[in-house]
This record gives structure tokens, C-alpha cells and sequence, in this order.
């Protein structure tokens, strides 16, 4: 049986340690996220630099979750175990103008990242930055259906919101494209069908489904999976949204489960 919850105490594992998840996802209270961030977790791409949220406060009324995040950790690498920001912003240009754009490369980018990470010492940590905007978020909790309701407003420009929704990548190892089986995608690639991401071993599936997009906003839908041993571990949805103005309101999507017979 699914259950949904959402905690300030709980701050995940692997390269992305130490920041809040967005809703965590149990089945027969077996917690589905390994390195996943859970669903309605939030980035912000400005100035070369990518932030992320931390929860403000949570509030609870019967089926129905209210949560108000504020971006203040910044992104930073770390080589020979000194923070960089020129490797950072490297960093940053890679992974949003070659490795998002460049599908065929994306195994092998990774690749060649687990390669270079060990002589080199490279490493991840998050650091408290000024505050860069405000996210709030409506969780109408189902059985097997997570509706989800986000606004946001920032007073910078030039910012590029991300709403990741991601569990396990070794639990929901393989993916179910126009109902039929398939490998899963590596790193993020557009959505060109209808696509969910399958755990043989819980015989569950899930997607994301947008509902409502603002007049003010663009959205461009990803899914992918990233399982390197001891460092990414995750798979699901992203939106990539830009905005027209400093704020929208009522960026509708939902997350839906379904049960799976198991494959043999």
C-alpha cells in the first residue's frame, strides 16, 4: 500500500545529501526515494549556478499538504577538495548545454564523470546563499494519484525553474512507453510519448501528467534515469519552466501509480 509524507528532517543520501526532499513515496512502508529527490522538489538555474530550496514550514489538513520553500542553497563543487566556482560554472554549461541537449552522449558523459571523480577528488556540497525566491506547493494526496499545485516568484531575472519528481533508480529500473516495455531513457530526454518508469520488484509504475500550465509560463517536459554506484541513484520527470514575468501561480501537474503485474 502507497503512503505519502513530507519532512524537514529528512535530507537523503548520495552526491545530493543534505538537501530537503520534495513528498516522499513509502510502499508497505518501504521508502521508494534512494537518491531521488521525491516529488514537487525544486531548482533554479541563474547566473551560471543552480539553487535549491529548503522547507519553511509544512502544514497538514486531512488529505491536503501545504509547503513553503525558500531557494537559499547554492550548488558548488569541490576539486582536491577545494570549492571551485570556475568548476562549477563548467560544470553548470555541460550539463545544461551539452549534456540536456545531446542525448547519444549522455551514458558517456557519465561515464567519463565517474572516471575523472576519484584522482581528482571531486565532489559535491550546499552552501547557504541570499535568498533568491519563494515556492509554495499543494499536495492533494490519493491513493494512487498525487495532484500537485506550485506557484512561485523570485525578484531576479533570468531564472529557470526546474520541478524535478524523482525516486529510485534501481527500484524503478525499467520504463513502459505507449504501454509497452522498454529500456529506460539515460540522463534527461524530452518526452515524445506516453512514458512511466516501472519497479519490477514492487510490480508498480508511475508518470507524470501535466494539468494546467499558466499563460505566463513555458514548460518543456524530461524523464531519465542516472544509476552510478555510490553516487546517482535516481529516476523520473522533470519540468523545465521558464517565465515571462518574476512570478506565476497554479502550475498544475499530477503523479500517478498504478499497480503492474510483474514481469518474468
Amino acid at each position: 500500500m502507497l503512503r505519502f509524507d513530507i519532512s524537514q528532517q529528512y535530507k537523503g543520501i548520495g552526491v545530493s545529501k543534505g538537501l530537503h526532499r520534495g513528498l516522499l513515496v513509502y510502499n508497505d512502508d518501504i521508502l521508494l526515494l534512494e537518491e531521488g529527490m521525491g516529488l514537487g522538489a525544486c531548482a533554479v538555474q541563474k547566473g551560471g549556478c543552480t539553487h535549491f530550496t529548503s522547507i519553511k514550514s509544512i502544514k497538514k489538513e486531512g488529505d491536503s499538504l501545504q509547503v513553503v520553500c525558500s531557494l537559499d542553497k547554492r550548488l558548488e563543487w569541490k576539486v582536491l577538495g577545494i570549492r571551485s566556482s570556475i568548476f562549477t560554472r563548467i560544470q553548470e554549461y555541460i550539463a545544461t548545454y551539452i549534456y540536456m541537449k545531446q542525448e547519444k552522449w549522455q551514458e558517456g558523459l557519465l561515464r567519463l564523470g565517474e572516471f575523472l571523480r576519484k584522482p581528482f577528488k571531486v565532489e559535491t556540497c550546499f552552501v547557504q546563499s541570499p535568498y533568491l525566491g519563494e515556492i509554495r506547493i499543494n499536495y492533494e494526496i490519493g491513493s494512487q494519484e498525487i495532484k500537485v499545485n506550485l506557484s512561485f516568484e523570485t525578484d531576479k531575472k533570468g531564472c529557470r525553474l526546474f520541478v524535478m519528481n524523482e525516486l529510485g533508480g534501481s527500484i524503478f529500473n525499467q520504463a513502459i512507453i505507449s504501454g509497452e516495455m522498454a529500456e529506460s531513457p539515460s540522463g534527461w530526454q524530452k518526452i515524445d510519448a506516453p512514458s512511466e518508469f516501472y519497479s519490477n520488484a514492487h510490480s508498480l509504475a508511475f508518470t507524470m501528467v501535466e494539468r494546467d500550465v499558466p499563460d505566463n509560463v513555458k514548460s518543456k517536459l524530461y524523464w531519465g534515469r542516472e544509476l552510478v554506484s555510490g553516487h546517482y541513484c535516481w529516476a523520473g520527470f522533470e519540468s523545465e519552466i521558464t517565465c515571462a514575468s518574476l512570478k506565476f501561480e497554479n502550475y498544475r501537474y499530477s503523479i500517478k501509480f498504478r499497480e503492474v503485474a510483474k514481469c518474468e
